[in-house]
Formats: structure tokens, sequence, C-alpha cells
């Protein structure tokens, strides 16, 4: 299956200054990838919340977070999967339920949501704006790819990438955004680690833009078990600051082969892994 993530620069971010300005981006890039016969494309993370941003200008996060609809922008995002015959992840988004905050993220496909994630572990920014956290990792079969979500901050919690891993994901759809200086060191000690520890694919988004006072900064990258990169460091492809569009062909017969030469997970104890909470039920 051949996959696609987009990266954007802060500059092109600031061209955009409406919801359908920002759909007809979008709308550019699923072309491309459409032309690149690409089966699964991700946004960066964030991306929905920038969509509700526009949709109340110069408004701030802790203002913008109590309209956290995220309607508007999944309704778009339908129309256009069912113009474009490709899985999108949409990047994430804000959404209200009830007295709860969510940050979440989906995976569409027809105009149909076959998945949908919310974040688990919250960013220090998070917690004091009061946003509630998720309690479990969703997965989805599709085209006999065992496909998982894990976004923003919860790459840095390996419990997470672990489970994942467990439930036999093949690939992981990840949109995120990192907040402070740009620190490519950061970077790797989340989903570039969690694959090399979990030995599945990943497809990594970062936003690189503005919402209300607070930056982000990412890399967009496509991850692989060591063992089947070219330079042996894990990358199929990246954007590097160079690209707005990767994309590349992922090999699942290559990375069983990889994990036949040392499986990770067959060394683990699964039945310390069944005692936790999102274990149950499965």
């Amino acid at each position: 299956m051949k996959v696609a993530s987009v990266e954007w620069q802060k500059n092109e971010w600031k061209r955009i200054d409406k919801p359908k300005i920002l759909v007809r981006k979008i709308k550019k890039y699923l072309e491309k990838a459409i032309e690149g016969q690409v089966g699964i494309i991700v946004f960066p993370g964030f991306t929905g919340c920038f969509f509700q941003q526009l949709s109340y200008p110069d408004t701030s996060i802790r203002s913008l977070i109590v309209e956290a609809d995220s309607g508007k922008y999944i309704e778009q995002i339908k129309e256009l999967s069912q113009n474009y015959k490709i899985a999108i992840c949409p990047g994430s988004y804000w959404q209200k339920e009830k007295n709860n905050i969510y940050h979440e993220s989906t995976l569409i496909i027809n105009g149909e949501v076959q998945l949908k994630q919310r974040q688990i572990y919250l960013a220090r920014w998070e917690k004091e704006l009061g946003f509630s956290r998720g309690t479990k990792i969703e997965f989805k079969k599709i085209k006999d790819w065992n496909i998982a979500l894990i976004i923003s901050t919860d790459i840095f919690y390996p419990q997470v990438s672990r489970m994942a891993a467990l439930k036999g994901a093949d690939i992981v759809l990840s949109p995120v955004g990192f907040t402070g200086e740009k620190n490519r060191a950061l970077q790797v000690s989340g989903m570039w680690q969690e694959v090399q520890q979990n030995q599945f694919f990943a497809v990594e988004s970062g936003f690189n833009g503005f919402l209300g006072e607070q930056s982000f900064w990412g890399e967009s990258v496509i991850h692989a078990p060591l063992e089947m990169t070219e330079e042996r460091d894990g990358y199929l492809e990246r954007s590097s600051e160079q690209q707005s569009l990767i994309i590349n062909e992922l090999d699942n017969k290559k990375r069983r082969k990889a994990i036949s030469k040392f499986d990770v997970l067959s060394k683990l104890n699964r039945e310390f892994y069944q005692q936790m909470k999102m274990f149950r039920g499965r």
C-alpha cells in the first residue's frame, strides 16, 4: 500500500485566512496523492483545530474550545472522500461531548468515519485548558491492514504504542504538533522510537502553524523498522522541511521478514499487559 504524509510550513498556514481556503488546499493535496496512487493520506495534527479557529478568527484557544464542534470540518472531509477514493486522516480536531472537550482524530473512507481516536495523555497546556482524556486505543482492519491512530502527546507514552502493537497494528497513523522551540531529538523520542520498539509502520504528519497564542512545529515522516530502510535509520521517507507531500510504498511482507529476524513482541509477558484497563475485553 502507498501512503502519504502532508507537511506545510508556517508561511503557508499564514496565507490561509478562511475555512474554504483550507478545504481547497486539502483538496489540492488529495489530487496529488491520487496521482501518486496513494491509499492512505495523513494531514498534520491540529488541522481540524485550525479550521475551527478560522471559523472564529481572533479568538484565544481558551475561548475557541468553548465552540469545539468538529462537525463542519468532518463533513467537508467526508464530502471530499466521496470524490477521491482514498482513506483520509484529516489531522486532529477538538470535539465537545456533554461537558467534556477531547482532542480527536479519525480515518474517513468513502464519506464514512471508519476509525476514531481520542488523545489519552494530555500536554500541560491542554490540562490547564481543561481537556478530557480518552481511555482506550481504537483499532480497525481495512483492506487486510490493521490500522491504529496515535495522536499528539500520546506518541511519548510507550504503553499506547505497545497496546496498538499487541492488538496487531500494521500501520499507525500519527498526526502531531509540538510546542516550544524546534527540537528534532524530541520528535525522534516519540514515534520513531515507538516504531523501532514495536515494529509497525507509522505515518507521522507534523503541524507547523499557530492556534491562538500557541505556536507548533513538526516534521512529516514515514517510519519503518530499521532493517527495512535503505540507510538502516528507520526512515522510509521524510520531508526534511523540503517537501510538502511525501509518499512511500509500505510492504508488509518485508516488514514481517524483518520481524522474523528479531521479534520484539515475542519476548513480552502478554498476561501482564492483559491486566491493563485498555486491553480488557479484547
